[in-house]
């Protein structure tokens, strides 16, 4: 009860600290302090707040729902602490603890400034409606209060939780939703910021101020859309990073915004034009953040998406489109209220200078973003026009983004050559001898390796050129200001992160693979060998975890890949869930997915359903027909070993002749165990087994029976383990790991360039 009080006092504290800085912004030095102390004292109730789930979490306190939803005795440790965020009540609680702390910097900042009421009246809006949904939802409910309606009484404790979805049992859990939630509350500054420019009809220094921000906001959003990627590739086995799944596009659709925004903010900076452009997408940037969490919060996306969380209900529904529509409306009035003052002449920039160029590089990025918005919004948009809801097909994003890719990979080297107000883009053309040269090699190489689709030979040539511009040009630089090399850096890594793109999404290679326990078997050029299994985390009774061992060779190169395959009572055991085994290197991966097990040798069987005919396994010159079962064993029930005795009736064949035969089983009536009563079969070493009843549900009669066959004049083959799997190579994929590192270290190296707009 306290907890679900203590969420109630921070929404109003909130709320109350939003209408100080609104009074704050007539001036009011008293209003603006009470505001900043509220912001600080809600703060530090958020984390607190936030650290009691913890707490609970760890405590196994079940009887409050969130806890029993998302968490169980079983759960380790780490496993415990991502229990915290794991679900929709957790999750809105960290984002909005990051909120709360980045207001905090936030709050200093605007104070500074001198415009702190103009800055956090919107920012402590923002918190008290991820509040306000945190009260709707709020994580401190108890069992009871959540199954009212199924009667559950007053003070129940469930026993134990329903536990972590094993497919979240993996370290990235404790690491991708914190950095990608920060990204979320990150980008929430830019748009406070902008909103504070427009009330004070600061049109320019905004702009300056706001710029370390994006780039902290895009960077730790890249940096954590990636990071979900890589976990993808890492245990889903479908063996891809990226499916554009609608889950996966919400949150690239603002980062993309966001990437726009940072170019832009550096052109208004150089030049003074874009000043509404800026404006709309700081707005955007934020506002499509909002739109992500609806359409991932709200269950519209329904079975369109493995990442969708469960239907919130309605009221939360309804609060989710007030949430975003209300800044939307916020943004736009406001928007109009200045229309007057932003009517600054266009900006007329020459086509060869930097600011026009890269001005082609962000309508670009806008022009992927309103592809991914289309495309992911489809399923909504289909429901209201009364069509099926399904998502858009992969190959529409990877077919419209090619041309575009290629596009943005041209101006991204182009516009590094260009002058900032330059009317020619090249002044020294000998400078452009050695990275075409570069170029060209590198294009040669990727083709003689395999390259041949016309496309993309042009997007790795352009990816090529925009690697070698960057990186020369971060090196000229490295040693005089490190600092200025962030956008190269960031750039380079774009560039490399395609290159990867190309090799693994277009040249990968992948075969299906059945292999026998001790068998050598050559897939894809590499000699696989199934060790054997183990079976691991025995201690939980909750799953039934087996790791299999396989050894990938090559050139006398040996390494081993470990898939695994589990059942849980997560799902009642009802499929198995399987994690991949890579034999990671530089140049490939090796990426192994289990998708099967079973048993080759021992004695061959056969399944038969009434009146079935079929060829003997161990004999072809004979045939077996299965014509009825023989109950008469079993209606004087079980004998003193507890055990009845069905019978089939089987007629078997060879050439002309044919004969009629019983074959008998005991069968344990507590264990349902069969005991064979091996029949063989006159001047003949085959012999035949009642081997398992089948039984069919509503219909004994018709149940099906397993027959197992014997040659006693041969050796019976030894069972082994057959592990059926999916190899797939997937040459360069470093390049994409390489590529996302590079770009996200280029961001924070242009953060440290730009501290000084931060003091």
């Amino acid at each position: 009860m306290l907890g679900q009080i203590l969420i109630h006092v921070l929404f109003a504290s909130a709320l109350t600290a939003t209408g100080f800085y609104a009074f704050g912004l007539r001036g009011n030095a008293q209003a603006t302090q009470f505001g900043r102390m509220l912001f600080r004292i809600t703060a530090i109730g958020i984390i607190i707040a936030f650290l009691g789930i913890l707490w609970l979490v760890f405590n196994h306190r079940f009887e409050y729902h969130y806890i029993w939803n998302y968490s169980s005795k079983e759960l380790q440790a780490w496993f415990l602490f991502a229990a915290g965020y794991a679900g929709q009540e957790g999750s809105f609680m960290l984002w909005t603890m990051w909120v709360a702390l980045l207001g905090v910097a936030l709050s200093a900042f605007g104070k500074r400034k001198g415009n702190e009421p103009e800055i956090m009246v919107f920012y402590s809006l923002i918190m008290s409606f991820l509040l306000l949904l945190l009260v709707i939802k709020n994580p401190f409910a108890f069992v009871w209060e959540a199954f009212a309606k199924d009667g559950v009484a007053e003070g129940f404790i469930p026993q134990n939780g329903k536990g972590l979805n094993p497919l979240l049992h993996n370290v990235w859990i404790t690491i991708h939703p914190p950095i990608l939630f920060t990204g979320f509350a990150a980008m929430s500054a830019p748009f406070a910021l902008a909103m504070a420019g427009l009330l004070k009809r600061d049109y320019q220094a905004w702009v300056k101020h706001a710029l370390p921000w994006t780039l902290y906001a895009t960077a730790i959003l890249g940096f954590g859309i990636m990071l979900g990627g890589f976990w993808a590739y890492e245990t889903l086995g479908w063996g891809g990073f990226w499916a554009w799944d609608p889950v996966e596009n919400s949150s690239l659709i603002p980062w993309l915004v966001s990437a726009a925004l940072v170019h832009t903010m550096l052109i208004q900076k150089k030049t003074g034009g874009l000043v509404k452009t800026n404006v709309v997408l700081s707005s955007l940037a934020f506002i499509l953040v909002l739109y992500s969490t609806f359409l991932t919060r709200s269950g519209v996306l329904g079975d369109t998406s493995v990442h969708s969380f469960v239907d919130p209900g309605m009221f939360a529904y309804i609060m989710l489109i007030a949430f975003m529509s209300t800044f939307l409306l916020l943004a736009l009035i406001i928007m109009y209220k200045r229309k007057d003052d932003l009517l600054f002449p266009s900006a007329n920039f020459s086509m060869q200078s930097r600011e026009f160029l890269l001005s082609m590089g962000s309508a670009l990025l806008l022009g992927s973003a309103i592809i991914v918005f289309i495309g992911t919004s489809w399923p909504l948009l289909a429901e209201l026009i009364h069509q099926p809801k399904v998502a858009i097909d992969p190959a529409f994003y990877n077919s419209t983004h090619l041309p575009l890719v290629i596009a943005i990979m041209g101006f991204n080297a182009i516009s590094l050559i260009a002058r900032w107000n330059g009317k020619k883009i090249i002044t020294q053309y000998s400078s452009l001898i050695l990275p075409l040269i570069l170029t060209l090699a590198g294009t040669i190489a990727s083709i003689i390796m395999g390259v041949t689709d016309p496309l993309y030979i042009l997007l790795t040539f352009a990816a090529w050129f925009a690697l070698i511009i960057n990186l020369e040009l971060a090196f000229k630089v490295f040693r005089a200001r490190f600092s200025s090399a962030g956008a190269y850096l960031s750039h380079a890594g774009i560039a490399l992160l395609m290159i990867g793109v190309v090799w693994t999404s277009k040249y990968s290679v992948m075969q299906h693979a059945q292999l026998i326990q001790g068998v050598p078997t050559k897939v894809l050029g590499y000699t696989l060998t199934y060790k054997g299994k183990e079976r691991i985390e025995k201690e939980f009774a909750d799953r039934e975890k087996y790791r299999f061992h396989i050894e990938v060779e090559k050139d006398g190169i040996v390494s081993t890949v470990s898939p695994m395959l589990f059942w849980s009572d997560f799902n009642k055991r009802q499929s198995a869930f399987l994690e991949p085994g890579i034999d990671w290197s530089f140049g490939r991966d090796v990426y192994v997915s289990p998708k099967a097990t079973g048993e080759t040798g021992g004695i061959p069987s056969l399944v038969l359903s009434k009146d079935q005919k079929e060829i003997f396994p161990t004999d072809s010159s004979r045939s077996i027909r299965f014509l009825a079962f023989d109950m008469s064993g079993m209606r004087s029930g079980p004998d003193s070993s507890g055990k009845i005795y069905p019978s089939a009736i089987v007629r078997l064949y060879r050439n002309n002749d044919s004969i009629e035969i019983s074959l008998r089983a005991g069968m344990n009536m507590q264990t349902t165990q069969i005991t064979a009563e091996p029949v063989t079969l006159p001047n003949s070493t085959q012999r035949l087994s009642f081997a398992k009843l089948l039984a069919k549900k509503g219909d004994l009669a018709n149940s099906q029976i397993e027959i197992a066959f014997e040659d006693t004049s041969k050796p019976t083959p030894p069972k082994k383990e057959v592990f059926t799997v999916e190899v797939s190579i997937k040459p360069l994929i470093n390049l994409v790991w390489l590529g996302v590192i590079l770009m996200v270290t280029g961001f924070f190296v242009s953060i440290a360039r730009h501290k000084k707009d931060l003091l």
